[in-house]
């Protein structure tokens, strides 16, 4: 339906033996069918356990969400990208955009009928914050961010992160637009409050994520 979003996260846990999956657990093997070459190619590439884990998650997981959306067998669905590299949906009628991250641990699938973009980050401390942030927070922001106490200032820095590289996902954009020149609110209902002209109006983008408590 239009104006509804079908979102999904996932938590990625090592395998356990003799640990007996649980009723929504989508086995690793099992994922696996559902790639098609290239996403093979780039899941044999990765050199970590627990990237290639996390990887496999999220594209099965896209592909089991977009197959029901659109009523069409997870493995035949074919994608192809942007010009700036968003992955999109082909043979795709219904107009449906949709967007996934994976991180260590976490995985994240948003599908929509308008532009979507999800990020998802482990928690962690951040090292040379000050020197980070220049590059992705504008200076009120980076002013916010120095007001915070020095226990929350990577949490809060990692809020700023995933709100504007969803954004920029929903955009189409990535990287290409430079995240320290899109300005937002990060609070507990966090709002965009200023874009570069590439994104239109400040207006027209909305933001969801949990109350950062």
């Amino acid at each position: 339906m239009p104006g509804e979003i079908v979102f999904w996260l996932a938590a990625v846990f090592p395998p356990e033996e003799g640990a007996t999956p649980g009723p929504t657990a989508l086995p690793l093997e099992q994922g696996s069918t559902l790639l098609d070459a290239q996403e093979t190619d780039c899941l044999t590439r990765l050199r970590h356990h627990e990237d290639r884990r996390s990887y496999l998650a999220a594209h099965a997981g896209a592909r089991l969400i977009l197959g029901h959306v659109v009523g069409r067998p997870p493995s035949a669905l074919r994608f192809g990208a942007s010009a700036n590299g968003k992955p999109v949906l082909l043979l795709n009628p219904q107009e449906i955009d949709f967007s996934l991250s994976h991180a260590r641990g976490a995985v994240a699938v948003a599908a929509a009928h308008m532009p979507i973009g999800v990020d998802v980050e482990p928690m962690r401390e951040m090292d040379q914050l000050d020197s980070v942030s220049e590059l992705v927070l504008a200076a009120e922001e980076q002013a916010v961010l120095r007001k915070a106490s020095k226990a929350s200032r990577s949490r809060l820095f990692l809020r700023y992160w995933t709100l504007k590289e969803a954004l920029l996902k929903a955009a189409g954009l990535g990287f290409a637009a430079p995240p320290n020149e899109v300005i937002i609110d990060a609070g507990p209902i966090p709002t965009v409050l200023s874009v570069p002209p590439a994104l239109g109006s400040a207006a027209q983008w909305h933001l969801i994520a949990p109350s950062d408590t």
